[in-house]
């Protein structure tokens, strides 16, 4: 009975301490992201630019397009 209680003991730590972990990746800008976002950035700033192609077909130059413009929209600056 007190091997079962020590091994009990011993899961509910390690499930408490395995909570406590992050299990999310770090997350990779792909080539066409950081081509939207500099675009998107730029559209924010003044001078309209978007691959129209790409932003129909490609999600990530899309995805990277708005949080370009987004991100550096003066309206928004803090």
């Amino acid at each position: 009975m007190k091997k079962l209680m020590n091994i009990a003991l011993v899961a509910g730590v390690s499930l408490l301490f395995t909570a406590c972990t992050s299990s999310t990746p770090v997350l990779m800008k792909s080539p066409s992201f950081k081509l939207g976002e500099k675009d998107g950035c730029a559209t924010a700033t003044g001078e309209y630019r978007k691959n129209s192609d790409a932003f129909k077909m490609d999600a990530d130059y899309k995805n990277g397009w708005y949080k370009g413009r987004k991100n550096c929209n003066p309206s928004q600056a803090k």
